[in-house]
């Protein structure tokens, strides 16, 4: 079994009118793009257990016109093309019969929500079978998101502040939820691969960059992969970084204390990746660090200096 993890932007929305004469000859997708962008609206304003009720309602007919399942992945979007190229498979609901677990990773922006769940509708069909959807928390302070990944499903998770509104605020909310998410993925126990095709291109950085930690944790079963653009395009392999055990713990006691205002004391050896010169606090390098590594101080708490 493997867990793939997606980071989804919005080619599959691009794609469908872009690349409509290479797709089904009876494709009307006109209707799903344009209205595409108030129905991820209205999805961020629901509570998580109510959405996917809400898209089978809403989005369904739009997807059925534009004969979305029906799409080759080589051709619809660089996520499906990524999913494609590893799986081997012409279509991918294979991925989930054979007890594949798929995370989409969906931004916290109107079309950005609309193209992760019509991504998972292309891979587990439009009646979204197998399918489950969740958010990252307001504000990070947890370990691990609300979600269990389990065989043979596919995962939509929201990460709140992966939008472009929240850049000067360095996406930290935004990245420690992305690093909840690699983690609860790596605690599933099998093989994990992270797909660094498609996404919000500011994020990918942190992504590799964490996923070089849950390298370091278990080289024999983690990967990062990228597609290059274009339909015979080959998987490759992106060579990752390994800390040792030993720089792993560093990491995490350092980082942990830098999250609780202490300044001062102890090692200073990862803080210049992972400490804001200005204020003194962790970044978002840091804060995703930590969720990878199992702990997220709560941003703002007062520590020993004050």
């Amino acid at each position: 079994m493997t867990v793939y993890v997606v980071p989804c932007g919005v080619s599959l929305l691009d794609g469908l009118v872009a690349k409509k004469t290479r797709g089904p000859s009876d494709a009307k997708p006109s209707a799903l793009v344009r209205g595409a962008a108030d129905r991820g609206h209205d999805v961020r304003g629901r509570a998580d257990d109510a959405v996917l009720a809400y898209w089978l309602e809403h989005a369904t007919h739009a997807a059925a016109d534009a004969k979305l399942v029906a799409w080759d992945p080589r051709v619809l979007c660089a996520e499906s093309s990524t999913l494609a190229a590893s799986s081997g498979f012409g279509r991918l609901r294979p991925l989930l019969d054979r007890d594949d677990t798929v995370l989409v990773l969906g931004s916290d922006t109107d079309t950005g929500i609309a193209s992760a769940l019509h991504l998972a509708q292309y891979v587990a069909g439009l009646d979204l079978a197998d399918v489950s959807y969740a958010s990252t928390a307001e504000q990070t302070t947890s370990a691990s998101p609300d979600v269990v990944l389990n065989p043979g499903t596919l995962t939509m998770l929201r990460i709140r502040g992966l939008d472009p509104r929240h850049a000067s605020g360095g996406f930290v909310d935004a990245v420690a939820g992305i690093g909840q998410a690699l983690r609860a993925a790596f605690q599933v126990g099998e093989d994990l691969e992270v797909h660094l095709t498609g996404g919000f291109k500011a994020t990918l950085l942190y992504t590799m960059a964490m996923t070089e930690l849950l390298y370091s944790l278990a080289p024999d079963r983690v990967r990062a992969c990228y597609l290059f653009e274009g339909e015979d395009a080959v998987l490759t392999e992106i060579g990752l970084r390994r800390f040792s055990d030993e720089e792993c713990r560093d990491m995490r006691d350092e980082l942990l204390a830098i999250g609780a205002g202490d300044q001062h004391g102890g090692a200073r050896t990862f803080e210049t990746i992972a400490r804001d010169v200005k204020t003194g606090k962790l970044n978002a390098f840091g804060y995703g660090y930590l969720a990878v590594l199992g702990d997220i101080p709560p941003r703002g708490r007062p520590g020993p200096n004050g």
